[in-house]
């Protein structure tokens, strides 16, 4: 059966106004993706009014002529098993939905009516800038977006680029809201017509009758015009060959090393970009990065990213840094330089070019996990740039070498098509960046550096990579055995299990082994914890260099520490995995990192927990949450002083200790026989001689019913936050679905109620929250202007009242019911997410591999007056625990009852009881 989006096939036409629309059939989808792409992204913003094409953005939900209250097209389409969003970029607005594929004749047309007639009514026209603020103020301390702000800043300010995209109380305060509204209008009316939109659907719907039903649905809309893209250089002489010196908030030592480039990443026959990216981004030994490593100048590197649009990209080299490489980093962008001439000199080797399209074509042929609404979108834009035959080879083609257009795509990297952004608290600052007040200054760089990156020094330590000893040439499938289609427990003894299943299933030559060691020594007190952290990132250092190949050949490996241990994840093609697995024990088992390293990691450690600090609340709340609720998890704050204190002595203790006595479990999943399995159970065996211990405790806190605690989370944010946090009684299939559909039910208005109409925060949820399987449900605001009382007092407020008044959501019981059976009862999507689901049943002694199913059955069988039931219970505080962890931000802190307060993390999990 194919689950894909077949593109090469799609049909495109257009309506008598203009209207490009591309059509993809996909019968065996029960789905239905939509996207419709505008050329009025913020660009076309008005010079004096910046933000409004977002402000716009935002006024298509507020309501339009057939479904005219607020957000009621996102209720709509959930309705119809789906959802929607939109986004507002430089160039273009995108607005997409996904729903049931038999939905499409009913969705469609609302969502024409939302394109077309919005109303643009001024209440919530002063709502939505209130919206729109307090999602300015959320990214206020996100440095992503303070280093976005400069890049504008910095650019040719006659550059659309340089406007300020997002918009906020001050620049739409400059306009009445009756000047807003006729903006809007006009810019609406400019903006929203067929020659300026392109349509993109795939649909099971005969495409016959998706025809029609697109010209019942934009056929009206007015012809308009295609607007102007004329627009200047990003970039003058007088913004290139620059270094643009940043102070960020975040302990970080970064290097952003940008190329200037026109469009090359529309050239999709050679794709050249692809190509260069690949080779500069390279990891393995030779590599630019393991030369910068060795030179203890560089931690990681990443290549390609960077800002585009329909006539410019940015090609980013980004390192991090190390205090070394920071003062050498002249000689590193020298080291780059030098690589990218390796690379100019093989331009002319056909074969390196030729493995790299084999490596895309096998990556296309056995992809997984497609976000199908994610494509769709991308070929709505699409149509702007590419014919209707080009579109339909776009995915197909996986590179065609040609060595005249390499040569002229490496031709635009060269020092006077630079920019070099520094990004340290150590560097020299003299301006502020406007909305975002993070601190720069720019300078030119020395002509002297310029000319030793014209003529770089030749480094006899770097050099291309070599052929891929990993890349195979066949992948077969094996024929299936009958009783292995779930989980075989085929050996189990003290201190050792191990289970295997076949695929079945995908028809793909992949699979997945896990690998999970318990013990004791690595996770029953902070500083094992921590001596687990510092060993695990020398580990996967130690590693990278040696096992890139495998990665970029699609066999990758995570190795990773959880509450009780670790874990070696390795997944990808069954070619040569179990010798990849093998190898990557055997380094594990018997690495030792050296002092040097030992002291290189801590410090890396460190800076990563005192920057998980400067997360932005709710997710700092989040995370304290997952803390206190399971036994073997830490808090950042805590490990920071033991991992300070830990000696080199002490993680080599705590290493040998972990080895010499642990439990192993592991699980091999995909297209190997149960002989291939049996001969690497028996390869693991060996591995672990010292496997002779039981697994660990997975429990979980057992909050008290019937009374609330308090623990507050110190942020360095101006914000708010709370999470109030409810805990099932028990893991039993019926808490378990009741807490599911009590958080289904009241999301939605949740969010109307707290965000739209109450305008609290931007960030205002729900969500279904289990711990190692037991249920609980979290409601969430961040606000910038409301302290945790208020917040509090809010979501507590709305509960009781929709609690107590649930009679109302009787009418939509059938459709939760249904919408929430269709989630449980879904296919795994891909063969890794099969895996990784019944590798997680395996953790929860859930040996049926059926707790999904079982939870659909029990939803089937639950009735409304249950569902009654179970609410007034948690109105009346006689069934769930309950936690509050809130972050006072720039407000008073909540004075709360000293007994029901947690103060310390560590003495609240010593005392509390245990599910």
């Amino acid at each position: 059966m194919n689950n894909t989006i077949d593109f090469e096939n799609a049909h495109h036409f257009s309506l008598p106004n203009g209207l490009r629309v591309m059509v993809c059939h996909t019968p065996n989808l029960n789905e239905t993706n939509v996207s419709m792409s505008i050329r009025a992204g913020h660009f076309y913003d008005p010079d004096d009014c910046h933000g409004l094409a977002h402000l716009l953005e935002h006024m298509l939900f507020m309501g339009s002529r057939h479904l005219p209250k607020p957000n009621a097209i996102n209720g709509f389409i959930e309705q119809h098993g789906g959802n929607i969003n939109a986004w507002t970029g430089t160039e273009y607005a995108n607005y997409h939905y996904q729903c049931s594929g038999d939905a499409v004749a009913q969705t469609l047309p609302a969502f024409a009516d939302m394109l077309r007639q919005p109303l643009f009514e001024e209440a919530s026209l002063c709502n939505e800038i209130k919206n729109i603020h307090a999602e300015f103020e959320f990214k206020k301390k996100d440095d992503l977006r303070r280093l976005y702000q400069i890049h504008k800043e910095t650019c040719n300010p006659e550059h659309p680029f340089a406007k300020f995209s997002v918009g906020n109380s001050d620049t739409f305060s400059k306009h009445s809201s009756t000047e807003l509204k006729s903006r809007l209008k006009t810019m609406h009316g400019a903006l929203y017509c067929a020659q300026n939109m392109r349509l993109c659907i795939s649909c099971p719907m005969p495409i016959q009758q998706l025809e029609a039903l697109v010209h019942q649905c934009f056929g009206s809309l007015k012809a308009g015009e295609l607007a102007s893209d004329n627009w200047p250089s990003l970039y003058t002489d007088n913004e290139l060959g620059v270094q643009i010196n940043i102070h960020p908030l975040q302990a970080a030592k970064r290097m952003i090393v940008t190329f200037a480039l026109p469009a090359l990443q529309n050239d999709y026959k050679c794709k050249p970009l692809n190509y260069i990216s690949h080779l500069i981004g390279d990891e393995g030994e030779g590599s630019l990065l393991a030369y910068l490593k060795q030179k203890e100048w560089a931690l990681n590197l990443i290549a390609g990213s960077g800002i585009e649009g329909d006539a410019f990209k940015d090609f980013n080299v980004s390192f991090q840094l190390t205090q070394k490489g920071l003062e050498n980093r002249y000689r590193v962008v020298e080291a780059l330089f030098s690589y990218i001439a390796l690379i100019r000199q093989s331009s002319g080797e056909a074969w390196r070019y030729k493995e790299k399209a084999k490596l895309n074509a096998l990556a296309l042929e056995h992809e997984e996990n497609v976000k199908s609404l994610s494509l769709v979108t991308e070929y709505a834009q699409h149509q702007f740039l590419f014919t209707p035959m080009q579109l339909n080879e776009l995915r197909a083609t996986i590179g065609s070498y040609d060595k005249a257009v390499l040569e002229h795509a490496l031709s635009f990297f060269t020092p006077d098509n630079l920019r070099i952004k520094l990004i340290s608290k150590d560097v020299k600052t003299t301006k502020v960046c406007a909305f975002y007040n993070a601190e720069y200054s720019v300078e030119a760089v020395d002509e002297r550096e310029l000319s030793a990156f014209r003529s770089p020094s030749k480094i006899e330590a770097l050099h291309l990579p070599p052929a891929n000893p990993y890349l195979g040439n066949e992948y077969q499938l094996v024929l299936p055995e009958t009783s292995f289609d779930t989980p075989n427990k085929m050996h189990e003894e003290s201190g050792f299990r191990f289970w295997f299943a076949q695929d079945q299933q995908f028809h793909s030559p992949k699979g997945d082994i896990y690998v999970s060691f318990d013990s004791a020594d690595f996770s029953d007190s902070l500083p094992a914890v921590a001596a687990k952290r510092i060993w695990l990132g020398a580990l996967n250092d130690h590693l990278q260099a040696r096992y890139y190949r495998a990665e970029i050949a699609g066999l990758h490996y995570r190795i990773y520490g959880h509450q009780a241990g670790f874990t070696l994840h390795t997944r990808g093609f069954t070619n040569q995995q179990t010798l990849l697995a093998n190898q990557l024990l055997d380094a594990a088992i018997n690495f030792t990192p050296s002092e040097r390293d030992f002291e290189h990691h801590k410090a890396l450690q460190m800076q990563s927990l005192h920057n998980s600090l400067l997360n932005k609340p709710t997710n700092r709340l989040f995370s304290r949450l997952s803390v206190l609720i399971q036994r073997n998890t830490q808090a950042p704050v805590e490990l920071l002083d033991v991992i300070d204190n830990i000696s080199y002595s002490q993680l080599l203790e705590f290493k040998s200790a972990a080895f010499s006595q642990y439990f192993v479990e592991a699980f091999m999943h995909g297209n190997w026989t149960s002989k291939d399995a049996g001969s690497f159970c028996n390869q693991i065996k060996e591995h672990c001689a010292n496997a002779n211990s039981q697994p660990l405790s997975r429990s979980v806190s057992k909050l008290p019913i019937g009374e609330t605690l308090y623990h507050e989370v110190t942020c360095n944010h101006d914000d708010s936050a709370v999470v109030l946090y409810l805990q099932a009684p028990s893991q039993e299939l019926t808490d378990t679905v009741l807490c599911m559909v009590i958080e289904q039910m009241l999301a939605a208005p949740f969010f109307n109620a707290l965000r739209t109409e109450q305008q609290l925060g931007y960030i205002v949820g729900t969500g279904f929250v289990p711990h190692n399987q037991h249920p609980g449900m979290a409601f969430y605001i961040q606000s910038p202007q409301c302290s945790p009382k208020q917040l509090l007092d809010a979501i507590t407020t709305f509960l009781f009242q929709q609690l107590h008044e649930l009679e109302f959501y009787r009418f939509y019981w059938p459709t939760i019911q249904q919408n929430l059976i269709k989630q449980l009862e879904e296919r795994d999507l891909t063969l890794s997410m099969k895996s990784q689901r019944l590798w997680v049943s395996l953790g929860t002694q859930d040996l049926s591999f059926k707790r999904n199913a079982k939870l659909a059955e029990r939803i089937k069988s639950l009735t409304f007056e249950e569902v009654q039931a179970f609410a007034g219970e948690l109105a009346k505080r006689e069934r769930c625990g309950e936690l509050v962890l809130y972050s006072k931000g720039k407000f008073e802190a909540m004075t709360t009852n000293a007994k029901r307060t947690i103060n310390s993390i560590s003495e609240f999990k010593q005392l509390i009881p245990y599910y």
